[in-house]
């Protein structure tokens, strides 16, 4: 079978290209160097808008109707999300009575942290989750998908430094074990994509204000290391993705 009629394939080479304009071109523009909350900070960020661009245009070609614009499966599946919300809540209080960078910069990372969302769950909780789950049981896809999201975040070395990008490489890992689990458990992209940039724009805010003196990103990292096993949790009797009725 030829990688054009072959969903995993060409999915992976989507994820090849997406890396490329995301990574590789989000770090030329950089200059390679800095934090990675610091290219966020000065205008919308092009590498993330291409990159959507690009899954838009590749899933309107495939015809790749199914992966995940639709309502939540129900209501209370909502409620699902009260364990990272506890952490966004908590993180916006300590940016609140430390102070916030200035309003432009906000501006400038709410917008590209959103492009972000958007941008990293189309391509691995929508394109690559679907076409692993063509071939693959739930437990294979979620053991597949979540290092190569944590192998993708590893490239930021190349502009911030890898003691800085392995750790967040590692937490990023855990961090899509959750993700998919709301994908699966709510059968739809929508509230990922929203907790997804909700989570990145508090912890860059943090990063670039003053309240980011508090603690290290390793530290961020170590007190949400209970999200990935909230994710395990929620993965637990996870047969089939609710709104597609797929079987593992």
């Amino acid at each position: 079978m030829g990688i054009f009629n072959n969903r995993l394939g060409l999915s992976l080479m989507v994820l090849t290209i997406w890396t490329a304009i995301t990574i590789v071109g989000g770090a030329i523009s950089a200059g390679f160097n800095g934090s990675t909350a610091d290219p966020l900070t000065h205008g919308v960020h092009t590498a993330f808008v291409a990159a959507i661009v690009f899954l838009t245009g590749v899933a309107f070609i495939c015809r790749w109707s199914d992966l995940g614009f639709n309502a939540p499966v129900s209501v209370r599946s909502l409620s699902l999300l009260w364990l990272p919300l506890v952490y966004i809540a908590f993180f916006c209080c300590v940016m609140v009575l430390f102070g916030l960078p200035a309003p432009g910069v906000i501006a400038s990372i709410f917008i590209n942290t959103l492009l972000i969302g958007m941008s990293e769950e189309l391509m691995f909780r929508g394109i690559l989750f679907k076409a692993l789950r063509s071939c693959c049981s739930i437990r294979s896809t979620v053991w597949i998908s979540s290092p190569l999201f944590g192998a993708v975040h590893l490239l930021n070395g190349f502009s911030t430094g890898f003691s800085a990008a392995i750790p967040q490489a590692i937490f990023t890992f855990g961090l899509g074990i959750l993700f998919i689990a709301i994908r699966i458990r709510t059968g739809s992209l929508y509230p990922v994509i929203a907790l997804h940039a909700a989570w990145d724009f508090c912890i860059f805010t943090l990063d670039v204000g003053p309240a980011g003196q508090l603690w290290s990103a390793a530290e961020l990292y170590a007190l949400a290391s209970v999200l990935p096993l909230y994710g395990l949790y929620l993965l637990r009797k996870s047969r089939a993705e609710p709104s597609s009725g797929d079987v593992a």
